[in-house]
Formats: C-alpha cells, sequence, structure tokens
C-alpha cells in the first residue's frame, strides 16, 4: 500500500511539473503577435549582454545560444540591430564573431554562421570582409560531404542553399546514408535519432529534394514512428521528450510541407507538447524537469512556433501546409488536462516486494557532493543510477543485483547494459523512474541540481555526486558504500586506488622532464582538456604538464594556437567506429591532417589513444587511465611498452541530440560553440 501510494503522489506532482503553460494561440503556425511568441522575445531579451551577444545566466555571451537566438529574432522579423544593450547590438556581436569563427575553422561553425548572416539579410561572401561561402566549400569532399559527418553535412547543405549554391551533390550524399528504418544518425554508420534525422529532412528540402520524394517519405515514416506517448520526441534511447527535439521535428515537419498538429499520438500532438514546456517567464524548459539551457531551448522554440524551418530567409513566408492549419488553442488547453501517459508497466524491471530476506531496518544518514543531507531508513534493495560512473561505482561495490534502472550510457561491465533504461544522462524518463519505484536514486551534476530536487519533491531518496579530482572520486566511492550498506568494500575499493596513485606519483616526482600533453576529444573545431578536468590532474600526476593549462574545463581552441603550441605528447580519445571499418576518427584525423604533420607529437609518433569511457568517467576506473596515460608520458619509467596506437572498442555517440559525448560529441554537434560547463555535464 505504501508503494502504491507514493507512485500516487509522484504522478500527480509530475502533472504539475508537466503543465507548464498552457499558451493561446488561434491557429499553426503562430502569429509574431502571439503570446506564446511575445513572452518568448521577451525573455530572450533579458539573455542580452553587455556585448551584444546572448548566453544564459551568470555565463556571459556565447557564440552559440547568440547565433540560435539571432536566427529566432529573424525569423520573428524582428531586426537584430534593434536588440541593443548599453550601446551595442546583437547585429555588433554577429559582426564581432567573424574572427572567432575564422580561428576556430569547424565545419558547423562556419555553416551556422552564414545560415545567420543569410537570415539577417547580410551577404555571407562579404561579410565584415570575409567570404564564409568560400571557406565552407573548401570543407566540401569528393563525395559530396562536409568534413566527415551527417550532422556537418546537413549544415553545410543548408547553409549553401541560403546563399544560392548548387548542393545537388552533397544532397545525393545525403541521400544514400539514410537507414533501413528511414532514418539517419549522426555519422555515417550511427543508429537514427529524431534530432540528426529531423535536420536531414530539413537539408534535404532546403537543398531541392521534393516533398513526395521516396526517400522524404521514408524519413517523415520514420518520425511518426518515433514520436512518444506524450506526442513529443526525444533525441534517442530511452530519454524522455524534450524541446529541442520538439522544436527540430517541427521544423522539418513544416519544411515536407506537412501540419505538426496532425501528428499526434494517444490523442495528444507535437506542438501541444512543445506548448508544455512553456513556463509563465515565457521561457521553454528542455525537458519536463529540467531548466537547462532555456535560453538555447527558447530561441530553438520560436521558429519552430512560426512554422519557420532553416534556412530563415528574409522575405520568404513559411511553407504552405498540406491540410488546413488547426486550431491550437484548443490543442494547448488539452495540454494541462492529459497530464502524463503512464507507461505499461516494463517486465524487465524486477517486481518490489514488501519483504527483503537482506533487508536490514536500520538508519543512514549521507551529505553528497552538494551537501544534501539524505536519510535512508533501510539498506536499499531497489538503485537506479543516473550517471555511467555511478554505475561503475555500484558494481565495483557488488550491488549488480539491486540495480533496477541506468542510463542509456551505462556500458559498462557489460551487464550493465542488460539493466532497465530510464532516460538519458541529462533527460532522466520520469515516467521509467516511478515505474522503477526505487527506494535510492543516485544522481549527477549532469542530472543537475534541478532534477534531484524534483526528484527529491516526489519522494525519492536522492544522493548526487560531482567528484572533480581523483581525491573527490574516492570520497564518492565511501558515500555510495556508506549508503548502501557497503561501507566495508567501498572502503576496500577506495584504499587500493589510492595506493595505485601514491605509486605513480612517487615514481613520477623523480623525473626531471615534464613533457606538455594535450587531451584531445574533438577535432571539428578541436576540443582540449584545461585546467579543473580529471585529465589536467592525471598529467601532473603522471609527471607530464598540461600544454592547455588557460583553458577552462572542455573547451575549444583555435587551430593556430593548437599549432603553435606544438605539445609533445597528444591524448586521443577514441571516437566512434565509421561503419564496419571501426575507425578512430579523431585520431586519424589527427595523422592525417596535412597541417599537423609539422607536430612534434605526430612527427615523433607520440601520439596514443585512450579509451574516452575510462578517462573521462570518474568511477574506479579513472585509475586505468591514470595508470595507461603516465606509461604514454614516462614510458622509460612505468615499465610499459605504450604504442603509438592502442587498439580499444570503440564507442558510439549521439549527433544532433542533446543536447544530445551528454555523451559528450553530441553536445559538440547538437548546440554547436555551447558553454565549456555544458561539455562536463555529458562526460561523467
Amino acid at each position: 500500500m505504501k508503494n502504491k501510494l507514493k507512485i500516487i503522489t509522484t504522478l500527480f506532482i509530475l502533472f504539475f511539473v508537466i503543465s507548464g503553460v498552457s499558451a493561446g494561440t488561434s491557429t499553426y503556425p503562430s502569429g509574431t503577435d502571439d503570446k506564446e511568441i511575445t513572452s518568448a522575445l521577451d525573455f530572450l531579451k533579458t539573455c542580452q549582454y553587455d556585448d551584444g551577444g546572448f548566453g544564459e545566466e551568470g555565463r556571459g555571451s556565447n557564440p552559440g545560444t547568440s547565433t540560435w537566438v539571432i536566427l529566432a529574432i529573424a525569423a520573428a522579423g524582428e531586426n537584430p540591430e534593434d536588440w541593443v544593450v548599453n550601446g551595442t547590438s546583437a547585429m555588433d556581436y554577429l559582426k564581432n564573431l567573424t574572427e572567432e569563427t575564422l580561428a576556430i575553422d569547424g565545419t558547423s561553425e562556419t555553416a551556422k554562421m552564414i545560415i545567420t548572416v543569410v537570415a539577417v539579410g547580410k551577404d555571407p561572401r562579404n561579410f565584415e570582409g570575409t567570404d564564409f561561402v568560400s571557406l565552407l566549400k573548401k570543407k566540401e569532399k569528393p563525395d559530396g560531404r562536409y568534413s566527415d559527418f551527417i550532422y556537418t553535412t546537413n549544415w553545410a547543405i543548408i547553409a549553401m542553399s541560403a546563399a544560392g549554391e548548387d548542393t545537388k551533390k552533397s544532397v545525393e550524399w545525403l541521400k544514400t546514408q539514410q537507414n533501413e528504418d528511414g532514418g539517419f544518425g549522426w555519422m555515417p554508420g550511427a543508429d537514427s535519432d529524431s534530432d540528426d534525422t529531423a535536420s536531414a529532412l530539413e537539408a534535404l528540402i532546403a537543398g531541392g529534394e521534393p516533398a513526395s520524394s521516396p526517400t522524404v517519405r521514408k524519413t517523415l515514416s520514420y518520425l511518426r514512428n518515433a514520436q512518444m506517448n506524450d506526442g513529443g520526441f526525444n533525441y534517442g534511447g530511452s530519454s524522455g521528450s524534450n524541446a529541442a527535439s520538439a522544436a527540430w521535428v517541427i521544423q522539418a515537419i513544416t519544411a515536407a510541407g506537412e501540419n505538426p498538429t496532425e501528428w499526434t499520438k494517444n490523442g495528444r500532438d507535437v506542438v501541444s507538447q512543445m506548448l508544455s514546456y512553456q513556463q509563465p517567464a515565457g521561457y521553454f524548459m528542455w525537458t519536463d524537469m529540467l531548466t537547462s539551457n532555456p535560453c538555447r531551448m527558447t530561441a530553438s522554440a520560436v521558429p519552430a512556433l512560426l512554422g519557420r524551418p532553416y534556412p530563415i530567409i528574409p522575405g520568404q513566408d513559411s511553407p504552405l501546409l498540406s491540410s488546413e492549419i488547426s486550431d491550437t488553442a484548443t490543442l494547448a488547453s488539452t495540454v494541462t488536462a492529459q497530464g502524463v501517459q503512464t507507461e505499461t508497466p516494463d517486465e524487465s524491471i524486477p517486481a518490489a516486494t514488501e519483504t527483503e530476506t537482506d533487508r536490514t531496518e536500520t538508519t543512514i544518514t549521507v551529505i553528497d557532493d552538494f551537501g544534501y543531507k539524505t536519510t535512508i531508513h533501510a539498506i536499499p534493495q531497489r538503485i537506479i543510477s543516473l550517471a555511467p560512473s555511478n554505475t561503475e561505482i555500484l558494481f565495483a561495490l557488488g550491488l549488480d543485483d539491486k540495480i533496477v534502472g541506468v542510463t542509456d550510457y551505462c556500458n559498462y561491465p557489460a551487464e550493465a547494459e542488460k539493466i532497465n533504461k530510464v532516460g538519458g544522462y541529462s533527460t532522466v524518463n520520469t515516467e521509467k523512474v516511478i515505474a522503477a519505484n526505487p527506494d535510492l536514486i543516485i544522481a549527477s551534476f549532469g542530472n543537475t541540481e534541478e532534477a534531484a530536487t524534483q526528484l527529491r519533491g516526489m519522494g525519492f531518496a536522492v544522493i548526487a555526486l560531482n567528484p572533480e579530482t581523483f581525491h573527490d572520486v574516492i570520497e564518492d566511492i565511501r558515500i555510495v558504500g556508506r549508503a548502501t550498506g557497503t561501507e566495508t568494500r567501498a572502503n576496500e575499493v577506495a584504499d587500493s586506488m589510492q595506493e595505485q596513485i601514491n605509486a605513480i606519483t612517487e615514481k613520477s616526482a623523480e623525473v626531471k622532464n615534464r613533457p606538455s600533453v594535450a587531451h584531445i576529444v574533438w577535432y571539428d573545431p578541436i576540443w582540449v582538456s584545461g585546467n579543473h578536468t580529471f585529465q589536467n590532474e592525471m598529467f601532473e600526476m603522471a609527471g607530464g604538464e598540461n600544454a592547455f593549462p588557460d583553458i577552462e574545463g572542455w573547451a575549444i581552441v583555435s587551430l593556430e594556437k593548437f599549432i603553435t603550441k606544438d605539445p609533445d605528447i597528444l591524448i586521443v580519445n577514441t571516437g566512434s567506429g565509421m561503419g564496419e571499418s571501426g575507425k578512430d576518427i579523431i585520431y586519424d584525423h589527427i595523422m592525417n591532417e596535412p597541417r599537423f604533420q609539422n607536430l612534434e607529437a605526430v612527427k615523433n609518433k607520440r601520439v596514443y589513444l585512450v579509451d574516452s569511457d575510462i578517462i573521462d568517467r570518474g568511477g574506479p576506473r579513472l585509475i586505468d587511465a591514470l595508470e595507461i596515460t603516465a606509461s604514454c608520458i614516462h614510458p622509460e619509467i612505468y615499465n610499459s611498452s605504450a604504442e603509438e596506437k592502442t587498439t580499444i572498442p570503440a564507442m558510439s555517440s549521439p549527433g544532433f541530440g542533446l543536447v544530445a559525448f551528454v555523451a559528450l560529441v553530441s553536445l559538440i554537434i547538437g548546440i554547436i560553440l555551447v558553454d565549456p560547463t555544458q561539455l562536463k555535464l555529458r562526460r561523467r
């Protein structure tokens, strides 16, 4: 009875959480004077900083967020020159962004610059003296793709179409990348997801592919099948619906000439679901629980609700829809009336019982990494992990038989992949969490404090971890041990890790030369690990020095800066296998890029691969990454035959989806120039 009451209570709370604003509008698409648009634009004005750019609260202007907002401004028919703070306009910021875009030299960044410049009525062939169209053309490969990926080609086709260029070859290449299920992934061979499929559909239509073509119809069929029970869309896996995915799909549906209000699931349509994310202040939440990046989410929602797919061309009307325009005032009003649709119970979730043979009636109190005190009244028997690192800790403590839910990214050990999935790393599926009926949830920084607070409000016991150093990881293992009644085992694991650290640091203290080391997590554009990262600490422990100590967290460095720094050693993340060839794409790029051939690390064969999972996750295997890194930096000391390229199983990563490496590369792909703090969210 107690469990039933808890589920009923949480369902009522969840009902109010997702209700949002029933923004009324007479027709779809919305008009620029409709409340949902005017309130959204009013909120976006609060995102503007003194330099004219836009960013989330407290973070300052961000290039990616700024271009998204400027596109929303253009979609609403407003002039970015009129959006002024302290005498500096949004257009001034865009002009100043030219130099940074050139320095970064990223395919998507260049393409998005073209799209934004065209949207505001300027010439991308001569914007602030730069011909961005010619720059992007240089990135086209003989087969028509841009860079190595589907997502970069999507952006490029949209950009080149906006500039009036011929994109037939690129469109034909893109069509060959359609998966059997009709969808598209972020790179060749990757699984389909809603975000990349929607962006591919926008690119196909922008590039001249008829809406009646078999490719477009098959793409629409995939998206229909991907629609969630609540009418929305997710970026893949078991994650819940989110605003970013809904925006992409609404724009794609509109681009193909269909009416998104007629795309319903269980009586609820995708536009209504999008409207449910809007709050009284005008901004759009990312998910029904998470407000992450409200400026970015709101900027995506505006063009979608206005029926303006990319590219946004000045003076061009929204596409004509194939059916009558629907009354979305009624649709929006049903958002709160319908509430939450519960899923059929998953038989893979172990059934809850009132008595457990190993359940000890005791009281456990722990303080997590955010200073939150949690009291647990019995040793947990049903645990949910909301981060891959947390899952690895639970397995290390022998708690695998008590785990009833993990994220889509929890892939180690292999047994973890068989456990019921309860969403993405930062898009927790609340319905699945409720269905699992946990007595303990171990959350992470990436889930955000907001999500943890909401889960606590539903009556769940939640402890949240946020390790930033090796010491933090060790202490987190002890915290989990105390919370789960496995304190003895946790101390054994923690003590063993500390002993291994001591053994390495004692040896490295004797070294006289400390080579410069760079950890590369992506290459288009180049992302590296700076200070306040596990990798930075790793280099110091192993007798090296970070080549980019001035970089905060994980961030982009310009091509010029990277070449000028010329690190002695390059540590490279394993990348997704390209189809069946299993290429490590970051490594291959570095070794084959002509401009990198004079780098010391390349010439001296000191470019090393390290498994992305072990070097990025704050769990027990971080010690393995330290040992591997130490052997790469000082093989003469650590008695290791470190090879230039180590064969390590490749990991898969989502593309346009968040927002979507949320795992790592998804943020780079899905947000484009996101804040380094956001990159941090998806790595642990």
